[in-house]
């Protein structure tokens, strides 16, 4: 199972919403994904970086709790692809700054499924990500 998390900061000129997405994969099947303008505004990339990895971790656990009750079984973490390097940081970073105060709960959720090796989280580039509609054409988000 890998999976795919990003956001599109601030992309609506009306109200500066981001929208997140995140797409997961069991093989070369698409089983789960969810792309959804976000109801706040963030403060900053990183901030809605995070908030979408946070997403991603809660579907790959429910997922793979899913998938242990049908007998299928992981021995190695989930990738989860991010294209933010600072969220990355954050995840395996212990320790908080005032820059990050607003997003530490969202920090224990991450950080607790990578120390327990329930995901793991690789970089990606940009132009690698795959996450939001926009980069898959074939795949209309209709709610």
């Amino acid at each position: 199972m890998r999976a795919y998390s990003d956001i599109d900061h601030g992309s609506d000129p009306t109200d500066r919403k981001s929208v997140t997405g995140f797409c997961i994969f069991l093989g070369d099947s698409l089983i789960s994904w969810k792309s959804k303008k976000q109801s706040i505004i963030s403060q900053s990339f990183t901030e809605a970086e995070y908030r979408v990895m946070t997403s991603t971790t809660k579907e790959i656990v429910w997922l793979r709790w899913l998938l242990a009750n049908m007998r299928v079984f992981f021995s190695h973490p989930t990738h989860m692809y991010c294209d933010n390097q600072s969220s990355i940081q954050i995840a395996h970073n212990s320790v908080f700054h005032e820059q990050t105060k607003h997003i530490e709960i969202d920090c224990h959720l991450t950080r607790h499924h990578l120390k327990h090796d329930t995901i793991a989280l690789p970089f990606v580039s940009s132009s690698l990500q795959i996450s939001l509609s926009r980069r898959i054409p074939s795949l209309v988000f209709v709610f």
